[in-house]
């Protein structure tokens, strides 16, 4: 895509992180009327609906990167799998890192300025962003390590014989 300013730059679009992806999967569950335990867990609120939020966007991404890619119902599945877990341990982890400043009083508050909003944002998207993304590379070296090591044991087999 270019810019659409005439200097002929590329235009950039930004990353989506694994809760933007789910959230745009998800049911808005204010304006449907849920509420409750299920309303939570499909807005994302609490621990629950974040680890939730975060395996079901990682596992959009990695099917969407898969379908596009036309790789076979093996890969998809290995894939779906690494992509909740990493997703629903990023979202989890970040969740008790925020919770954990917020009950310090180092992140939050009730008369935070509009600057200390924005540095905690900015904060938060970072840290998210930066800790989903360590875990998800860790994931998916285990995920190759694993697939490395049954093709491994497979030719090991068939060498015997």
């Amino acid at each position: 895509m270019r810019a659409a300013d005439g200097t002929g730059a590329p235009r950039c679009r930004p990353a989506r992180s694994s809760t933007a992806r789910a959230e745009a999967l998800l049911i808005d569950a204010t304006s449907s009327g849920i509420t409750g335990r299920t309303g939570n867990i499909l807005s994302g609120e609490g621990r629950l609906g974040t680890t939730v939020n975060g395996a079901l966007g990682n596992i959009s991404g990695g099917l969407t990167a898969d379908v596009w890619n036309q790789q076979d119902g093996a890969t998809i599945r290995e894939d779906a799998l690494t992509n909740a877990a990493t997703g629903a341990l990023g979202n989890a982890a970040g969740h008790a890192r925020f919770h954990d400043m917020e009950g310090h009083g180092s992140m939050g508050g009730e008369n935070l300025s509009d600057r200390g909003k924005l540095t905690d944002a900015a904060y938060k998207n970072s840290f998210g962003t930066g800790l989903n993304t360590a875990i998800y590379s860790a994931g998916s070296g285990i995920e190759s390590d694993l697939q490395n090591l049954a093709e491994d044991a497979d030719e090991a087999g068939e060498g015997a014989k």
